[in-house]
């Protein structure tokens, strides 16, 4: 595993992916041999006219890579000395900053060479820099005179000297102008450019050490800036001992002299750059070894790996892996993939599925207009909400072609092959989609497979993938993990359960353990129940579409418990009786369960036996009888049980809840659990049923405790409790719809 700081800086690594490599070392492209070649035929350009080299190469090719190694074999150790000026023309603001940058860099090169004396070094300098103002002046006047004259540019490049002397007397006058605050006054001599050039051009030849000035990024300037930049290349390709290499798309190169040579810009570039060099090309094999290495270390963490599914990886690859073109390509994607890796970590979790993550970052580095629309489409790209979708079939087609549509049209077969695989559920909006699992399964199966694996298709899972971490009112992977982890320690359990209701969190995490239900380790499983027992929710009424505490972990126990044998899960369920104190839920599972099967049911029996059915309930009773004796505090959803405790043992549940309402606040809390809810908001309504309750307590000594307890100081809480009491009286018991106590939740 690696370390915090190991990872700290693979992130940092990736991030900075699109840099150029600096060394030899770090080429795994196998591009050292033809930049070692490179340099050789610079390092044996000595005493000799300029020379220009071009190097091209599209955006991403590696130029810059190439560019550092060439330079780092110039320095090796054992090499003929070489001054090396690296100038960016990009980096410089404005076409007036332009050739005066460019020329003051080859001064200061000038200036750390070696010469006679200091006197003669001074000259040099002095001369060079007299010779750069007369350059620059001439570039700014020549633009200005073109831009006055708002005349068509020349049909080939000028030099900058031959422009000037449309405006300006090359005389003593331009110089000293063009030299202001030079300290070698014995330069300013009454000489032509065409006389300092020729003085300029004997003190360069005279040098030992040969200058290599390096231009890269050029294709990124404006047309202009990049016919300027060529400008003075080409004034300045006659001196000798200076060499320049020049690091360019050269498609783009030629379109800009296009404009001032119609037809002609390549010609024209060819009279400039003597020896071109194309950058080695970079085979789908080695891009695909850089990919794959790349994706090795940033999906390394065992937390990662643990969800990597191979087979689902095999069909994904082929799809995306044609959207990488070069080699900033693969460094884009890997920088942007390295980010995200980080942020769905969380501790020793990883929060989504990692191949649905690679599949989902290439469409957003690629495809990105598609990949926009994608999180606003979660109703037909999940199973979220389908069976109420059935009527906007034809619409939801609709939708989805003119998603897919947003795909670039030569990745389109790819992008829709990738949509399939990763969204299955879109199959049944256009069967055109080749899906990668999901046809003929059922709906709730599928899910719950999917959220297994944290599959973005999962409705469940979904949003994270686009918030890029857990949504707000969601409970996060780490949250599950941590359960599971526990899943032996009931003490543990029950803090997690604690935080997960002060959280507001209970129903989220119930239905993600649903999803997981039948994937749950068995071993610890009447450990496991008696903590989900123990719950205690935060009071309130559910709607009919809402999944109560109650309805959530009977079902969790009962398909937990299929995976068992028949004897199995009864020794489970009576484990886990014994150790709970949560009897309202353990009675209400119980009698759901273990109720004798009737004709119709959808589900089998979880206990076929009959003998098996009793000795259950008869195991619940005593718990429930050891529970509730004494002072017992029964919990808002605890008073549930008592529908299946008067069944099993009317007398004893009677007695009970007869001795249990006699303060005022215990006769609230009963009358508060009596409370049904019929409709939806806004409309629902609360009301309570005198036939659910009759079978627990007489309406008779209802009425007694009601009279006695809430005659003075009435809350409004209680007010409304005693009203919905003199209500149920009116109305007649076909009205409710109800037999018992909440028993519309007993689905």
């Amino acid at each position: 595993m690696q370390s915090d700081s190991a990872e700290k800086s693979s992130l940092e690594s990736y991030l900075s992916a699109d840099r150029p490599i600096k060394t030899k070392k770090e080429d795994s492209l196998k591009r050292a041999r033809f930049s070692e070649a490179l340099a050789k035929v610079i390092q044996g350009w000595r005493k000799k006219p300029s020379l220009v080299i071009g190097l091209y190469g599209e955006w991403g090719s590696g130029k810059s890579s190439i560019k550092n190694m060439v330079i780092e074999t110039l320095n090796a150790e054992g090499t003929q000395p070489l001054s090396i000026v690296e100038f960016s023309p990009w980096q410089v603001s404005g076409q007036d900053l332009l050739a005066e940058n460019f020329l003051r860099e080859i001064g200061q090169a000038l200036g750390k060479l070696a010469a006679p004396d200091k006197d003669a070094l001074k000259k040099r300098v002095a001369r060079w820099k007299v010779y750069s103002s007369c350059l620059s002046i001439a570039a700014s006047v020549a633009r200005t005179w073109k831009a006055a004259q708002n005349s068509a540019p020349p049909s080939l490049l000028q030099p900058i000297a031959e422009a000037t002397s449309i405006v300006l007397d090359s005389t003593a006058a331009v110089v000293k102008t063009g030299a202001e605050g030079i300290e070698a006054s014995s330069v300013l001599e009454t000489l032509s450019l065409t006389e300092l050039k020729a003085v300029v051009t004997d003190e360069l030849s005279q040098l030992d050490t040969p200058i290599l000035v390096i231009l890269d990024d050029v294709d990124r300037l404006t047309k202009e800036e990049i016919r300027l930049t060529l400008q003075l290349v080409k004034a300045n390709a006659d001196f000798p001992n200076l060499i320049y290499l020049i690091l360019a798309q050269k498609d783009i190169v030629v379109k800009a002299l296009d404009e001032i040579a119609p037809g002609r810009g390549d010609i024209f570039l060819e009279k400039i750059v003597q020896v071109p060099f194309d950058v080695p090309i970079v085979n789908r094999k080695q891009l695909q070894n850089l990919f794959f290495k790349g994706l090795d270390d940033l999906l390394s963490h065992p937390s990662i790996m643990s969800r990597f599914d191979e087979i689902y990886w095999s069909r994904i690859f082929p799809e995306i892996f044609p959207m990488f073109r070069n080699i900033r390509d693969i460094n884009r994607f890997l920088g942007s993939l390295a980010f995200h890796i980080e942020l769905f970590r969380n501790g020793d979790t990883f929060e989504v599925n990692p191949v649905d993550l690679i599949a989902l970052e290439a469409l957003r580095v690629f495809e990105n207009g598609l990949y926009s629309q994608l999180a606003s489409n979660k109703e037909i790209l999940t199973y979220e909400a389908r069976s109420f979708r059935e009527n906007e079939r034809e619409k939801d087609k609709l939708h989805l072609q003119e998603l897919l549509a947003k795909a670039t049209p030569d990745r389109g077969m790819s992008v829709e092959k990738i949509i399939g695989e990763i969204f299955p559920p879109a199959e049944t909006v256009s069967q055109r989609l080749q899906a990668g699992g999901g046809a003929g399964a059922s709906i709730d199966v599928a899910e719950q497979r999917w959220f297994k694996q944290l599959r973005v298709c999962s409705y469940q899972a979904f949003d994270r993938y686009f918030q890029f971490e857990t949504p707000e009112g969601d409970v996060s992977q780490a949250d599950i993990d941590e359960l599971i982890k526990h899943i032996f320690d009931q003490k543990a359990l029950n803090a997690i359960c604690e935080r997960l209701v002060q959280r507001d969190l209970l129903d989220v995490m119930l239905a993600r353990l649903h999803s997981l239900k039948e994937t749950l380790p068995l071993d610890h499983a009447s450990t496991f129940l008696a903590a989900m027992f123990e719950i205690k929710p935060i009071h309130k009424l559910y709607s009919f579409f809402e999944s109560s505490p109650e309805r959530s972990i009977s079902g969790i126990t009962y398909w937990y418990l299929q995976r068992l044998s028949e004897r199995e899960r009864l020794k489970v369920l009576q484990d886990a009786i014994e150790k709970t104190t949560g009897i309202g839920f353990a009675t209400r599972t119980v009698g759901v369960l273990a109720s004798d099967p009737q004709k119709g049911e959808r589900n089998a029996p979880l206990l076929n036996s009959v003998e098996d059915r009793a000795a259950l309930k008869a195991s619940c009773l005593k718990r429930i009888q050891e529970v509730t004796a004494g002072n017992y505090e029964v919990e808002p959803h605890e008073f549930r049980m008592l529908r299946f405790w008067v069944a099993w043992d009317a007398s004893s549940a009677r007695a009970w809840i007869s001795a249990y309402i006699r303060t005022r606040e215990r006769l609230v809390r009963f009358l508060n659990s009596s409370v049904h809810i019929s409709g939806e908001p806004p409309t629902a309504k609360r009301y309570i049923s005198l036939e659910a309750i009759e079978p627990l307590l007489a309406r008779e000594e209802l009425q007694t405790r009601i009279d006695e307890l809430l005659h003075e100081g009435i809350s409004e809480e209680e007010t409304e409790l005693v009203g919905m009491i003199d209500a149920a009286k009116k109305r007649g018991p076909s009205e409710t719809g109800v037999d018992l106590v909440h028993s519309d939740e007993d689905d």
